[in-house]
């Protein structure tokens, strides 16, 4: 039987491809290919983790790494000056999770069942935060709209770099919460306990443990690489196949990186099964976008004199609008059905059309 896994055969054909300078639809396709089963490693050793460490910081690491990619491709995307690039990733990843993702688990959970309820005192500060990385992100693109005649963009650029540092100091107080304080809000069901086996038992442990930490930090280095070459041919590619850049950055990358993750949250919430643990990973990758990613972005590009803004294109910043607020209130309403969930997939079904024919 064919798996996910299987596709790792393309990650030195995408290396192969892109050193002896082959062609660059080929070198795209081999890299973006080999990015899928990466991210599928990456989620697998997560949740092996999660074993270790509970439910909780296994939460946390699914939507740290889980971003990999993106984080590693708006990198690398800032550094060769492209920030559009960056951005549009950013926002594809975030509409990807909000919408795409978080509507197969409202549908898989839901199916066939009555009105079901979220957990409001998780969801709820969720949603508050969600919609606070929203304003930080949209609000510099509100000032420059309303001041056109005027020339912002040291302002702006300013405005951004404050913004970026009042976003990473929420980020560490949403880490604080999360893992500190309130972490009985976030806590799932503790992991059955393992059975003493004497040292030989723990040895075994321990090597599984740093087997998979190794594994992780593998993959998550040829994430790096693939994401490097697959960028450096997306300009060739476009051109090629007439996709545009935008719709390669805000809906095909994120889609492939979010791919494992989504698979595994829709999975965990099929029949009626944990939604509330699938909405956390989710908005929590949310917020590790918008309140650390994207800020991360804007103050890389100040260490490396690039100049990167939360400026984003009106249509971006539009459709992230939009989206958040029907997340928001979907989430607000503390009930579901797999209606709310087909919406909003439709949803983003519209979106990735208009971004296509953009």
């Amino acid at each position: 039987m064919i798996t996910v896994h299987s596709l790792l055969l393309f990650l030195p054909l995408g290396v192969i491809a892109a050193l002896l300078n082959w062609n660059s639809v080929l070198v795209s396709v081999f890299n973006f290919l080999a990015i899928l089963p990466l991210s599928a490693v990456v989620s697998d050793a997560s949740d092996t983790l999660s074993d270790y460490f509970g439910d909780l910081v296994g939460g946390l690491i699914n939507a740290t790494f889980g971003n990999a990619v993106e984080l590693s491709t708006g990198i690398l995307a800032v550094a060769s000056g492209d920030t559009y690039f960056a951005q549009s990733v950013m926002i594809g990843s975030i509409l990807s999770d909000i919408l795409l993702i978080m509507g197969g688990c409202l549908i898989s959970a839901s199916y066939n069942k009555h009105i079901l309820y979220f957990n409001m005192a998780q969801t709820g500060s969720l949603s508050s935060l969600m919609v606070v990385t929203a304003v930080g992100l949209i609000l510099p693109s509100v000032l420059y709209a309303t001041f056109t005649s005027v020339d912002l963009e040291d302002q702006v650029l300013s405005f951004s770099r404050g913004t970026s540092t009042v976003l990473l100091v929420l980020y560490i107080g949403y880490l604080y919460f999360q893992l500190g304080t309130h972490a009985h809000l976030f806590q799932q069901e503790p992991n059955t306990p393992r059975e003493d086996e004497g040292d030989q038992g723990e040895n075994k442990e321990s090597l599984v443990l740093w087997k998979t930490i190794l594994t992780l930090v593998a993959a998550s280095i040829s994430i790096v690489i693939c994401s490097h070459f697959f960028l450096a041919s997306v300009p060739a590619t476009s051109a090629a196949t007439r996709i545009s850049k935008t719709f390669i950055a805000t809906i095909l990358i994120p889609i492939t990186s979010n791919c494992p993750e989504g698979v595994a949250v829709i999975a965990a919430s099929f029949g009626g099964g944990d939604v509330n643990f699938a909405i956390s990973v989710i908005v929590s990758s949310i917020l590790q976008i918008g309140l650390f990613a994207i800020p991360f972005l804007v103050m890389f590009g100040w260490l490396i004199g690039v100049p990167m803004t939360l400026f984003f294109e009106t249509f971006h910043t539009l459709v992230l609008f939009f989206a958040i607020l029907v997340v928001n209130q979907v989430l607000k309403d503390a009930k579901y059905t797999y209606l709310h969930g087909s919406l909003l997939i439709g949803l983003y079904a519209i979106i990735a059309l208009a971004f296509w024919v953009r």
